[in-house]
C-alpha cells in the first residue's frame, strides 16, 4: 500500500452520472450476500456458546424488570455489592427485549441483523467503486474474518454503528466538509452499547487531522471538525458512569489477566484461518496492483491491524474499517466500475430479510448444551445444592446468572480485577492448599469444572469430594458433610 499524495485524498472523483440515480449491481448482490451471510450465522448454534451471553442477557432482564442500571453487583456472591459498571446497558437491554419477545430465536435473530446491516453499509460503499463480482469477493472475505466473532454479545450489536460511522467520516471527507453535528447522538448511543466507541472517537480524530493538514481553510475546518470533535466527547460523557466511563476502555485494556481471556490474546492463524486468507488476498492485491492510500489513512489501517494481531476480538475491526478504507483504492487499482440496475432489484433483498426475519422467528431455538452452557450438568444439580456456594469455571459463570445461580466468578473480569482473577486461576489450577483455605473462608459446597480443568482431577483425590456429575463439557464436584 503506498500512500498517495495529498490532492488525492482531498479532492475525490466525483461519481460517473448515474451513479446515483439507480442502485449498481453490486450494492444488491451485496446486500443479498449480506442477509444470506445473516441467515446462516441466525441458525448457527454456536452464536450462544460464550459464557457472557448470559450475564448480559440476566442483565438487559434486570434493567427490564427494575427500570434502573445496576450500579453494585447483582449476581455472584463472592463479589456481592461491589461496585460495578454496566457499560453496555443498552445492548444487555436490546437482547433482554429481543428475548422476551421472541425467545431463543429472537436473541439469535438480533445480531444476525446486526451483522447485514454492517455488511450492507459495506456493500453501499463498495459498490460505489467496485463491479458486483469484487464487491461480492470482498463483502466475503470480511464475512469470513467476522463470523469466528458471531457471539450472542453486545460487540456484533456495535458493528453496524462502526461501519455506519467510518462511511460517515469518509463522506464528510469526500465531501470537503465537517461531519454534521447531529451525528454525535450515534456517539451517545454507541457510548451505552459497547466501549468500541473509543475506536469511534480515534477514527474521527484522524480523518479531522487530515482534513486539517489538506484543506486549504484551516480556520473553517478546527471549528467544523473541532466542534463536531467536542460534541461527540460530552456525548460519550452521557453513560450512567458520565465522565468517569471515557476511562473504561483504557482500564479494561490494561488488566493484566486479558492473557486468560480468548479473545485478548494475539491471533492465532490456524485458529483464524479466514482472517490469513483475507491477509493474504489484501497483500496480493497490493503487491501486483499498488493500492495508493492516503499516509493519514495507512496509519490507521496499520494501527488496526496491529490491533488485530495484538488481540485476536479486534479482527472485526480492522475488517470492517479496512475495506471502508479500501474500496475506492481497489477500484482505482483494479479498473473496477459500478453498473446501474432498475430500482426494482431492491425488492430482492427486501424479501430475503423479510424471510430472513420470519423464519428465524419461527423455528424454535434453544440454547444447546456446550463448552460454555454446562445444561445438562446444570440439570442434574439439585436445587438446594444449587442455593449453596460454587467454586465454577470462569466460562461457566453466564449460564450460572441466568440459571439463577451466584456464581464465583463469571466474565465480568473488570469488575472482579486482577487480584481476585489471578487468585482464582492458582485455585482452578489445582493449588490445593489454597482451595481448601478459600473453600473454608467462603463454605464452598460445590464445584463446576470444566472436565480437564487441574481442579477437576484433584478433586477426585480429594478426601470429602465426589464427583456426582460428568459429561463432555463439565464436571460437578460435592462436598460431603
Amino acid at each position: 500500500m503506498l500512500p498517495s499524495s495529498a490532492s488525492a485524498a482531498s479532492a475525490p472523483a466525483a461519481p460517473p452520472a448515474g451513479r446515483t440515480a439507480a442502485p449498481s449491481a453490486g450494492l444488491v448482490a451485496g446486500a443479498v450476500l449480506a442477509l444470506v451471510v445473516a441467515a446462516l450465522a441466525a441458525f448457527e448454534p454456536r452464536l450462544f456458546n460464550d459464557g457472557d451471553t448470559g450475564w448480559h442477557l440476566a442483565t438487559g432482564r434486570l434493567i427490564l424488570d427494575s427500570g434502573r442500571v445496576p450500579v453494585v453487583d447483582p449476581f455472584s456472591y463472592s463479589a456481592a455489592g461491589r461496585p460495578w459498571h454496566a457499560h453496555e446497558w443498552l445492548a444487555e437491554l436490546l437482547m433482554a427485549l429481543a428475548g422476551r419477545l421472541g425467545g431463543w430465536a429472537g436473541v439469535a435473530l438480533l445480531p444476525a441483523l446486526a451483522l447485514a446491516a454492517a455488511l450492507a453499509l459495506l456493500a453501499a460503499e463498495a459498490a460505489r467503486w467496485l463491479d458486483a463480482r469484487k464487491t461480492v469477493l470482498l463483502l466475503a472475505l470480511v464475512a469470513t474474518v467476522l463470523m469466528p466473532f458471531m457471539l450472542a454479545r453486545p460487540h456484533v450489536l456495535a458493528w453496524p454503528l462502526l461501519a455506519g460511522w467510518t462511511l460517515a467520516m469518509l463522506r464528510a471527507r469526500e465531501a470537503g466538509r465537517a461531519p454534521p453535528l447531529l451525528l454525535a447522538l450515534a456517539m451517545l448511543v454507541w457510548a451505552n452499547l459497547h466501549a468500541s466507541w473509543a475506536l469511534g472517537l480515534g477514527i474521527a480524530a484522524l480523518l479531522g487531522l487530515e482534513a486539517l493538514i489538506e484543506g486549504p481553510d484551516r480556520r473553517r475546518v478546527l471549528i467544523g471538525w473541532g466542534s463536531f470533535g467536542v460534541l461527540c466527547l460530552v456525548a460519550a460523557m452521557g453513560t450512567p458512569q458520565g465522565p468517569a466511563g471515557l476511562l473504561f476502555p483504557l482500564t479494561v485494556s490494561r488488566l493484566d489477566i486479558l492473557w486468560l481471556v480468548a479473545e485478548w490474546q494475539p491471533t492465532s492463524f490456524p485458529r483464524h484461518p479466514g482472517f490469513e486468507a483475507a491477509l493474504l488476498a489484501l497483500l496480493a492485491v497490493a503487491l501486483l496492483r499498488p493500492l495508493r492510500l492516503p499516509l493519514l489513512r495507512t496509519a490507521l489501517l496499520l494501527g488496526l491491524l496491529h490491533l488485530a494481531l495484538t488481540h485476536e476480538r479486534h479482527q472485526a475491526v480492522f475488517a470492517i474499517v479496512g475495506a471502508l478504507l479500501l474500496a475506492r483504492p481497489l477500484g482505482a487499482a483494479l479498473a473496477s466500475t459500478a453498473q446501474p440496475v432498475p430500482r426494482r432489484w431492491l425488492l430482492l433483498p427486501a424479501v430475503l430479510l423479510l424471510v430472513l426475519v420470519t423464519a428465524r422467528l419461527a423455528v424454535p431455538s434453544v440454547r444447546p448444551d456446550a463448552y460454555a452452557n454446562p445444561v445438562r450438568a446444570l440439570a442434574a444439580v439439585p436445587a438446594d445444592l444449587r442455593a449453596r456456594p460454587v467454586f465454577n469455571a470462569y466460562q461457566f459463570g453466564g449460564s450460572l446468572i441466568l440459571a439463577g445461580v451466584r456464581p464465583y466468578i463469571d466474565g465480568r473480569a473488570d469488575m472482579y480485577g486482577d487480584a481476585f482473577v489471578q487468585s482464582f486461576w492458582r485455585l482452578h489450577q489445582g493449588d490445593m492448599v489454597a482451595f481448601r483455605a478459600e473453600v473454608a473462608r467462603r463454605h464452598i459446597a460445590w464445584t463446576m469444572l470444566a472436565r480437564d480443568a487441574p481442579l477437576a482431577a484433584a478433586l477426585d483425590r480429594e478426601p470429602g469430594w465426589s464427583r456426582i456429575y460428568a459429561d463432555r463439557w463439565a464436571v460437578v464436584h460435592v462436598r460431603r458433610p
